[in-house]
């Protein structure tokens, strides 16, 4: 590898390192408050004088942003004493008006506004400001499109580049600017929406910035590669419960976990458009095929869940062959499958044991607590355990014998309490045990 090429190398790289969400807010020039058209004397003068001053805890100089530490200032000075890093860091930076360059003022207005449109975005994007990031996005992609576009801006570079006076920097590096700058600014967008909620909003940006189609599609599968492999790790998973014979924990998960990373990969990468979307729905609905036949095969599968995960497959399948496949396969699944057991009613005798459980407990307690407090128990205990009782009464698993039992317990229980002295709490307690507790215990019978 040539020299020349090699220093075009170094400062693609050095762009691609920089481009990230904080681009902007973590420049050294924004770090020292100087703009990028400052002299190595100026920014060697700035640097005693900030530092001096930060370095015997005193207040932060004008033009240093507030939160930043005395690491961070010095980090910024010493990579603004790198000639190559700082090339880069001026790309990213307002330059002021035209000194001895002699470009155009409006190319460097357009830089700034660039520049200026592109922060705010981002502070936006990360709830710093109270600003619509979609008007500074739109303007940031209007004035990089033009800046980029313009050979004076690369004029401009290769006059800066005469101007550093660095040997490591010449027309090369300005080549290798040259070709990363446009996928450097769609980087931070792309970090941006990855981390969104809704990605699909940040898509429409991408080709304000004038990226050819293979770029925009590259940027979009960017996005959507953390979900890509959040959705092959889930189909690694559904196939290792279904060899391990957990069918009905796979059909839970294909039920639930699909349908939102599938949403959020149509949103960005759509199958239409994208193989490896259209690949990933093709598995999903092979292995939720495949769940659902296993599923009717275990005895007593519920019926719902079934036809549930069949519904997964169908969705998420565009293949005709797939398609049938699970259609014939659904209705084999779910001929033999017997329909759940319905409810029983709750009846009135039920009905009746739940009050007559709930008014033996008052009776308990009004003959164990003094009169004083015995209103307030009655008011937020009684009626709730009413309520509560009744509740059960009407469940389907409550059998007919359970107030019969219940009522049972109660006679032996507070008989037995009568003649013995309890404290308060203890009387409430065993109140309190057979009206919320008891009603809600299930007792199996063995076969």
């Amino acid at each position: 590898m040539g020299a020349n090429e090699g220093r075009g190398r170094t400062a693609a790289a050095r762009v691609r390192e920089v481009s990230t969400p904080e681009l902007y807010r973590r420049n050294p020039f924004r770090i020292v408050g100087l703009t990028a058209a400052a002299t190595r004397r100026e920014v060697r003068e700035r640097r005693l004088r900030v530092l001096g001053v930060l370095e015997v805890g005193g207040a932060v100089p004008d033009g240093v942003p507030a939160d930043a530490t005395v690491d961070e200032v010095r980090a910024a000075f010493d990579a603004l004493g790198n000639t190559e890093h700082r090339l880069v860091d001026e790309v990213f930076w307002t330059w002021g008006m035209p000194a001895d360059c002699e470009c155009p003022l409006p190319l460097h207005r357009a830089h700034d506004n660039a520049v200026a449109a592109y922060a705010a975005a981002l502070d936006a994007e990360a709830d710093r400001t109270d600003d619509h990031p979609t008007p500074l996005w739109t303007e940031a992609a209007r004035c990089w499109t033009a800046v980029l576009r313009s050979e004076s801006f690369w004029r401009h570079l290769n006059h800066r580049v005469e101007k550093l006076g660095d040997r490591r920097l010449d027309e090369s590096t300005v080549d290798g600017l040259r070709t990363a700058l446009p996928d450097a600014l769609l980087a931070p967008l792309i970090e941006v929406a990855t981390r969104s909620a809704e990605p699909r909003r940040f898509t429409g940006y991408l080709a304000l910035f004038g990226a050819d189609r293979h770029a925009v599609e590259d940027a979009r599968a960017a996005i959507a590669d953390g979900t890509y492999r959040r959705v092959e790790a889930l189909l690694k998973e559904l196939r290792g419960d279904l060899d391990g014979n957990r069918v009905q924990a796979a059909a839970e998960r294909a039920i639930e976990e699909t349908a939102p990373l599938l949403d959020r990969l149509e949103e960005v990468v759509p199958r239409a458009e994208f193989r490896r979307t259209a690949s990933l729905s093709e598995s999903i609905a092979v292995v939720a095929n495949n769940i659902g036949v296993a599923l009717a095969e275990v005895r007593g599968g519920p019926a719902s869940l079934i036809r549930e995960v069949f519904a997964v497959a169908r969705r998420c399948s565009r293949d005709p062959e797939t398609l049938e496949a699970v259609a014939r396969n659904e209705v084999a699944a779910t001929a033999d499958v017997p329909a759940a057991p319905p409810g029983r009613e709750p009846s009135a005798a039920r009905i009746f044991g739940a009050l007559l459980h709930a008014v033996a407990a008052t009776m308990f307690l009004a003959f164990k607590l003094p009169e004083e407090v015995f209103p307030a128990v009655m008011f937020l205990g009684a009626a709730p355990a009413a309520l509560t009782n009744c509740v059960v009464a009407a469940r389907p698993w409550t059998t007919p014998g359970r107030y019969p039992a219940l009522l049972g317990l109660d006679f032996v229980v507070y008989l037995a309490l009568s003649p013995v002295e309890l404290p308060y709490g203890v009387a409430i307690a065993v109140a309190a045990a057979l009206l919320y507790v008891a009603p809600f215990v299930r007792v199996r019978r063995s076969l």
